[in-house]
């Protein structure tokens, strides 16, 4: 068999880039540290590297929900101790209103303005934002400000009742939040109460609004209970036989029945029905048909709101005079006040604990992570990594044979018949 000079010349070629390859290939993974550079060099460790990874990639992703969620709990934490603060400060207010045989009227006024002081901070409180700019008491609504509304107006959740929960796990999800109404909203009130609501139909411009509303006879108001109002404002023509002018009706909303009727309407008076004292502020659009006039909703119902709570409480307040009736309704208010404190005060604290055990489902959550991620990090290591000690013997063995083929390609390259002769 006859071995032509170019195949000589190939042979050496091939076996010296081989083990150049080798001794290359050998440096780079001392070099990375890494044993499987590429997936060729060991499909069976590549594939369980691949998939370790992506795990390794969930629980990093976990990792930072866990974060994202204690933030979110610990600003609301902190949002609701201070609700909790002010609650306490208005129940010592209460305890002090509460003594009206020696409390003068503008001393009572003077409580009312730091109760208003303290309803703005808890509306405040109430309408605060995590570090993402989202508010937390909103829902999902969480970009809209969820509590809008004033002492002389009343107050209304714009918000909705979702609560928004962060996935720390495969099977575990943690409630970043709690919807205001649930918490600051539906709390059980001492005794029937009433919701006062301004129609969405309604065409004033600006709109006109209705205070918060106050029972002011007891008894007429739970014979009416659980009844609601509705406040409908007529045509002006309809205010007889007096001039024209604005004017409204009272029904009682199951029924119709007419409870009060074209009553002449002034901005700001007090309105008396069904054991009830409201007031209308504005200029509502009287009825003009075939469009309606303005419509305002006066509820019972057994839940009041923290907000209206307090409000309500300074509304006595500001409305004592010292007359034997005005007494009767302040301290029959102060009782309501401390009693719907306390059971707002409760809704907090229940809220409060949920969100302490929360947090430890986070803590422990983590934990677990943390020892996951360490043990896949080291199955990673024990298939990708280069055993250093190997590699360096290998390295040393492949440049001998580099070094061999080398020598020998030198020594067949210079064979020649000329040197026979």
């Amino acid at each position: 068999m006859r071995i032509s000079t170019q195949q000589i010349f190939n042979i050496a070629n091939t076996s010296m880039a081989d083990a150049n390859q080798a001794m290359i290939k050998t440096q780079e993974q001392l070099s990375t540290g890494k044993r499987v550079l590429e997936p060729s060099d060991d499909p069976v460790a590549s594939t369980k590297i691949l998939a370790l990874n992506e795990e390794l990639a969930g629980t990093k992703q976990y990792q930072t929900n866990i974060s994202i969620a204690k933030n979110d709990l610990t600003g609301e934490e902190a949002v609701l101790d201070g609700v909790l603060n002010i609650i306490q400060r208005i129940q010592e207010l209460a305890v002090r209103a509460g003594n009206s045989a020696t409390l003068s009227d503008s001393e009572y006024r003077s409580l009312a303005n730091e109760v208003d002081a303290r309803v703005e901070e808890l509306q405040s409180l109430m309408n605060s934002k995590n570090s993402n700019g989202d508010f937390i008491f909103g829902g999902y609504k969480s970009t809209t400000e969820p509590f809008i509304g004033s002492v002389q107006t009343g107050f209304k959740y714009v918000g909705d009742e979702g609560q928004k929960f962060i996935k720390v796990a495969n099977n575990t999800a943690v409630a970043s939040g709690d919807s205001g109404k649930d918490l600051f909203v539906d709390i059980q009130s001492n005794r029937p109460e009433v919701s006062t609501s301004v129609s969405a139909s309604n065409r004033s411009d600006p709109a006109a609004q209705i205070s918060i509303g106050t029972v002011v006879d007891r008894q007429v108001f739970n014979d009416f209970y659980p009844e609601d109002l509705v406040v409908s404002f007529n045509d002006d023509s309809a205010l007889l036989p007096a001039p024209p002018g604005k004017n409204f009706t009272i029904t009682e909303r199951s029924t119709g029945r007419v409870v009060l009727a074209n009553e002449p309407y002034v901005s700001g008076a007090e309105i008396n029905a069904a054991g009830l004292s409201f007031r209308i502020i504005g200029d509502p659009a009287s009825e003009n048909l075939p469009q309606a006039g303005d419509k305002f909703i006066v509820e019972s119902t057994n839940k009041q709101d923290l907000l209206t709570t307090v409000a309500r409480f300074s509304e006595a307040m500001k409305n004592f005079d010292g007359e034997a009736g005005n007494r009767d309704v302040l301290e029959d208010t102060i009782g309501d006040t401390l009693a719907n404190l306390s059971n707002a005060q409760t809704s907090v604290l229940e809220v409060s604990s949920k969100i302490g055990a929360r947090l430890n489902t986070l803590e422990s959550t983590e934990s677990i992570h943390s020892d996951a991620t360490l043990i896949i990090q080291e199955l990673i290591s024990q298939l990708r990594d280069v055993d250093y000690a190997e590699a360096s013997t290998r390295l040393a063995a492949e440049s001998l044979i580099l070094q061999a083929a080398q020598t020998a390609f030198t020594r067949v390259s210079r064979l020649s018949l000329f040197e026979r002769l």
